[in-house]
């Protein structure tokens, strides 16, 4: 058994869970293993074939990719653990918002680490990874790394680490904000008379249909906007209050919000 084809993820939540599914599925590596403390959560993993475990142990050698999905506040004690087991030539590839690669390096006394912020349409894979490495992970494990990324999604390899801070803010967190934006087009519906399953659908369809248009279109949103729009109509009364309550602040103080938090992580697992 090939050790570089082996993998070990360590936290097995809502993310965690979704990786793990996805690279199965699509078989990115030889043998997976599951670190998780409640064993709720990966009863069903043993029809599957895939290992489970309660704690770090020596046990983790046997995969050379080894994947951290726990909270960040978490962090400093998994590092503790990772410190007695972990072997030179295996990688950390961490999926914590705010903590850096430097910090990893610090914290586990380990040089190859991969720093990735999925998001959770991860779970249909359908989500979107932008992901960075030390200069010592090597082409051949990067592209292995790209494939179990590309399982889940689409995946960005960016050169600098501050890309991933800010995407953060925008792919991580951004379905959250997508669903609360949501939230309010259903509430709004049901406000103007409409039954709430009735204003649920609309909603839904609509912004699945409007972005698959916008992803299958050459066009802009601005184009399909402006398409869209009018002269005197009811699309642009509505966007003409978007514009007087300056939609653009309300969005972009949203996701400077979201980056100013993941720093603020990042400064906790410091101290």
């Amino acid at each position: 058994m090939n050790q570089k084809e082996n993998a070990t993820f360590i936290g097995f939540g809502n993310m965690g869970s979704a990786i793990v599914d996805a690279v199965y599925k699509k078989k990115c590596f030889n043998k997976i293993t599951v670190i998780e403390p409640d064993s709720s959560k990966t009863s069903n993993l043993k029809s599957l074939s895939i290992l489970t475990d309660k704690k770090i142990s020596e046990e983790i050698n046997k995969s050379k990719y080894v994947w951290i999905c726990v909270k960040p506040q978490l962090f400093k004690k998994v590092s503790l653990d990772l410190k007695s087991f972990l072997g030179k030539d295996q990688i950390l590839i961490s999926i914590m918002a705010g903590i850096t690669k430097n910090q990893i390096v610090e914290q586990t006394n380990h040089l190859k680490v991969v720093r990735i912020m999925p998001n959770t349409p991860a779970q249909i894979s359908k989500g979107i990874s932008v992901w960075n490495t030390t200069n010592n992970v090597n082409s051949d494990e990067r592209i292995i790394i790209e494939k179990a990324l590309n399982s889940f999604g689409k995946s960005i390899l960016v050169d600098k680490e501050e890309i991933i801070n800010l995407s953060t803010a925008l792919s991580g967190s951004g379905p959250g904000f997508f669903y609360r934006i949501l939230e309010s087009f259903i509430i709004a519906g049901e406000k103007s008379g409409l039954d709430r399953n009735i204003s649920k659908k609309l909603a839904i369809e609509t912004f699945i249909g409007s972005a698959e248009l916008l992803n299958s279109s050459s066009s802009t949103p601005e184009e399909l906007r402006i398409a869209v729009t009018s002269p005197g109509g009811t699309t642009e009364a509505g966007l003409n209050y978007l514009e007087k309550i300056n939609i653009n602040d309300i969005i972009s103080q949203t996701i400077a919000e979201a980056v100013n938090r993941g720093n603020e992580l990042s400064e906790e697992s410091n101290n």
